[in-house]
């Protein structure tokens, strides 16, 4: 085995994989958001029936573009509405069904609160993605072969008259429908679709472009690898994984098993390679994606959690999707945005005070000299379009090793207690080729 490991065809295959460019703009972004809304949010529910009167949507309007400006206050470059969640009901006037927002009193049936929120985007230099359900209880042709024209029908739709999106969210959840049918999806369609109309946007979760984490409560791998077995966006494998029964905690509940490495060379000898990032999920409270005021009263993350959240993914190779969802009133809690305002602020502040900013690349070992001051935090970067190489790396300051960490990818932030030092080296321990170190950050 470890011959093969060490194999020069094999590790030229490993650093040949690089992200294509819609990969690595939505990458870059690091931090956007979900906005979980629709008749659920006035039934209380995670999974709504189909059956669901559209009447039961009461508002009449809503400022959507408050929407906007609150969460790129907290530091957001994107919103990835649910369009359309396993309900069946579409905050668009879909020509495909009666079940959409124009059959409720919002602005009087003349409402379309994805292309307001595309507006509102636009007009405040914020992306647009989408979340539209395979699964919809309520159309009556799911689970027949002429569900698959009508999805992509709604997928034309999004993907034609909303200008451009950053992404399209997929999620594997597969029940069955009023006639008792569970369908299989045509994914194929669904991505050629996508492609043709939306050929800067990624496909999200239950796509080739970015793979699940593989939990909702914001830990991360001890590595997480961009390059991986092209299986691992196999779809009925994601659907498997993905919420098989509704409930609020069931899939945001903390799991005590450890989700492997799937990067590692070993889990790569023989396979055929892809790059495909993970993304991190998790709502702004504890568990639950819909609205539920004891969620806000009780259960909403704590400050210093949405910052290990963000730095166990934007800071660790990967990307965070916060949902946070409006309420009754068709607004975003205060509540949340307070901290998740905080947060942001805490973040920034430990990264603000930049002592040294270099670029490297075919060193193993790099040495970073400064005046004599406290460093706690180190950002490293690869240029990933070299493919990602590290695997395994320390970091040294008088001496002394204060910090071993796995990959670096496109971000890897490191949080150590202070030091106080003029001089910090970092190490290069395992790597598959030579190093290409991109950019070194320092902060006190």
């Amino acid at each position: 085995m470890e011959k093969h490991l060490n194999d020069s065809k094999f590790i030229e295959a490993l650093i040949s994989v690089v992200p294509s460019k819609r990969q690595l703009e939505l990458h870059k972004m690091g931090y956007y958001n979900f906005i979980h809304f629709g008749l659920n949010t006035f039934t209380k529910k995670e999974w709504g029936s189909g059956s669901v009167s559209p009447e039961m949507f009461r508002l009449r309007d809503i400022n959507v573009e408050k929407w906007v400006t609150d969460l790129k206050s907290t530091g957001s470059k994107g919103i990835v509405i649910t369009a359309k969640h396993h309900d069946g009901f579409c905050l668009f006037p879909s020509k495909y069904t009666d079940y959409t927002i124009a059959s409720t009193v919002y602005k009087d049936g003349k409402g379309d609160i994805v292309g307001e929120l595309a507006a509102a985007c636009k007009k405040h230099s914020m992306k647009l993605g989408v979340y539209l359900s395979p699964w919809d209880r309520h159309e009556k042709t799911y689970g027949t072969k002429e569900y698959s024209s009508f999805f992509v029908g709604q997928l034309t739709e999004l993907c034609s008259n909303y200008g451009e999106l950053f992404c399209v969210w997929f999620d594997g959840a597969c029940g069955e429908g009023k006639n008792g049918r569970v369908p299989k999806y045509d994914w194929e369609r669904y991505y050629k679709t996508i492609r043709a109309l939306q050929p800067n946007a990624c496909i999200i979760n239950c796509g080739p472009d970015f793979r699940w984490i593989g939990n909702e409560f914001g830990k991360a791998r001890e590595s997480e690898y961009s390059v991986v077995p092209a299986s691992s966006y196999n779809q009925d494998i994601i659907a498997a994984a993905s919420q098989q029964k509704e409930g609020a905690a069931v899939m945001t509940v903390k799991r005590s098993k450890k989700k492997p490495d799937i990067g590692l060379r070993e889990t790569l000898v023989g396979k055929n390679l892809c790059w495909y990032p993970s993304e991190m999920d998790i709502p702004v409270t504890y568990f639950g994606w819909f609205y539920r005021r004891e969620f806000e009263l009780f259960f909403t993350r704590t400050v210093g959690n949405l910052c290990r959240c963000w730095y166990n993914s934007v800071g660790h190779n990967a990307t965070i999707i916060v949902n946070v969802p409006p309420n009754k009133n068709g607004e975003l809690p205060k509540k949340f945005i307070k901290r998740m305002c905080a947060a942001r602020g805490r973040i920034e502040n430990r990264l603000s005070s930049e002592i040294k900013h270099t670029r490297l690349d075919g060193d193993f070992e790099i040495k970073v000299s400064f005046p004599q001051q406290m460093v706690r935090t180190v950002s490293l970067s690869e240029d990933v379009l070299q493919g990602q190489r590290v695997e395994e790396f320390e970091i040294i300051a008088n001496k002394k090793v204060i910090y071993r960490g796995k990959t670096i990818g496109l971000k890897q932030i490191c949080l150590f207690k202070r030091v106080n030092c003029s001089e910090l080296t970092v190490k290069i321990t395992q790597c598959r080729s030579l190093p290409q170190i991109a950019e070194i950050h320092l902060y006190n």
